[in-house]
């Protein structure tokens, strides 16, 4: 595997050659919902859905049609801080791909009777993720434990869903992107020189988005007012037809531009990646409390913002339990460190995850596109040797870095009574 950066028309594009009969193609937009004022709060969402309904030359069948023919089932998703529009398709297929999907992000025409529809679609979307105890729980829990525009849905308000219009897209997307927040991925077996030659083709010399422009950024406030409350609990919320409690508890963890990161990676595993791990082994197996535990890290919005996120679910007269136990698993590990076996576990597990998750075409362009966004661009083979290097005695150092003076901010759900 080996991947080239270079430029289209002042796009930034990584061509990430292997073996694959397959190949992914991605459009990534650093222009998320965190980029959001509060009178746009779902914007970034519809322009996703809108990218799809139609262009200068096509209507959203054409699209679909095309599509279809040449082996895809396309997808896009908006995120906190990004959003991406993607393709995996036969390789031979490259061609007609990157056609379609220039067309697509550079003529776009955002037709109203197509929006109208979509307006309904959007609001049942929402209707659906309400409909989920374990989504809206998270979803709450964000809002109110982190500033507006990093914590709330990327979904938005029915207020903002019922009235925005193609004009409001129009002028929103024309605002946050440029040059400094486009890339073009293509994974697979693809030639540079066939790739550049395809996009040439079909990326315009002019457009409001071939801009110059620096790449957007979020404000340095993060955690809400609820952080500072002295109650343990920070977040609680009560819900019809559930039957156990669940809890999550969200601290800061360490930028993704800091240079232990990956090791604070392999920390968190160690205390709740799998079943290996010390809740695991403390909560389930030893004390059954709950069905799963686990812990991982989770970027909220910009790179800055990184979270280590603890969560489970139980009887709710185990709520006090669980965390009092979790808390003394964390402190644990912060004064005594981790055993070699247990580092070895952990270790192996996160270069195993690595690999699981950047196996396919699409797997290594996500991964590639994440770091690009997080200023990244050693690529995933130096990811993949930070972490081979690790050692026993980083993870206990950082272990005491990541917890040193940390705050448990517990967040928790209970059935109605």
């Amino acid at each position: 595997m080996s991947t080239e950066f270079f430029k289209v028309n002042g796009v930034n594009v990584a061509n990430i050659k292997n073996d694959s009969d397959n190949v992914f193609f991605g459009i990534g937009v650093l222009a998320g919902s965190n980029y959001e004022t509060p009178e746009q709060a779902g914007i970034s969402h519809f322009a996703e859905h809108m990218f799809f309904k139609g262009t200068t030359t096509r209507n959203w069948k054409d699209i679909n049609q095309e599509f279809a023919k040449l082996g895809v089932s396309p997808n896009a998703y908006t995120s906190h801080n990004q959003v991406l529009y993607y393709s995996t398709a036969p390789k031979e297929n490259i061609g007609g791909v990157v056609e379609l999907m220039m067309d697509m992000m550079f003529n776009s025409t955002y037709p109203t009777d197509e929006l109208e529809k979509e307006r309904g679609v959007i609001l049942e979307e929402k209707k659906m993720y309400e409909d989920n105890p374990s989504q809206d729980f998270v979803n709450k829990m964000l809002e109110e434990m982190f500033v507006w525009q990093k914590g709330h849905n990327t979904i938005g308000t029915n207020k903002v869903i019922e009235n925005v219009t193609r004009e409001d897209i129009k002028a929103f997307l024309e605002d946050h992107i440029n040059l400094g927040n486009l890339m073009l991925i293509c994974s697979g077996n693809v030639e540079t020189e066939d790739l550049k030659k395809y996009l040439s083709a079909n990326i315009p010399s002019e457009h409001p988005y071939l801009t110059e422009g620096d790449k957007n950024e979020m404000s340095e406030d993060f955690w809400s007012g609820a952080c500072d409350s002295s109650d343990r609990v920070k977040f609680l919320l009560e819900r019809d037809n559930i039957q156990q409690s669940t809890v999550n508890m969200v601290m800061d963890a360490l930028s993704v531009y800091d240079s232990d990161y990956m090791i604070s990676q392999i920390v968190t595993s160690a205390i709740g990646g799998g079943m290996y791990s010390t809740l695991f082994s403390k909560i389930r197996e030893e004390m059954g409390l709950c069905y799963s535990v686990s812990m991982s890290q989770y970027a909220l919005g910009y790179p800055e913002d990184n979270l280590v996120w603890l969560s489970g679910s139980m009887a709710t007269e185990n709520v006090t339990l669980f965390m009092d136990e979790c808390e003394k698993v964390i402190n644990d590990v912060k004064e005594n460190g981790i055993d070699q076996d247990l580092f070895e576990c952990a270790k192996t597990d996160t270069l195993a995850s690595m690999y699981r998750s950047t196996e396919t075409s699409s797997g290594k362009a996500r991964e590639l596109f994440a770091q690009y966004l997080d200023g990244n661009r050693d690529g995933l083979e130096k990811t993949i040797e930070d972490i081979k290097a690790v050692t026993i005695e980083d993870c206990n150092r950082v272990a005491k870095r990541l917890f040193f003076d940390n705050q448990f901010n517990w967040s928790v759900m209970n059935p109605k009574v």
